[in-house]
């Protein structure tokens, strides 16, 4: 089984094709590391659709980084 960190790299590239985003420091927020604003919001409905989560606005904010999406997940999701 593979773990939340893989899924959720796994998730960021299917929606970043053909072009992978630079993702070798995961504490880099993603719109830093390649994604614009819409491959972002592609990334978070992959993610809540995966793991069975939602974000509300407020947690927005706190979810830019691959570290800080894996962390929400690994706290709320059902993974």
């Amino acid at each position: 089984m593979s773990s939340i960190r893989d899924r959720v790299v796994r998730i960021i590239f299917d929606v970043c094709k053909p072009q992978r985003p630079d993702l070798s420091d995961e504490s880099k927020p993603l719109l830093q590391a390649g994604l614009d604003s819409l491959d972002y919001a592609s990334v978070l409905m992959g993610v809540e659709e995966a793991f069975d989560v939602s974000f509300a606005d407020d947690d927005l904010d706190r979810l830019g980084s691959i570290n800080q999406i894996v962390e929400f997940v690994e706290r709320c999701g059902k993974a």
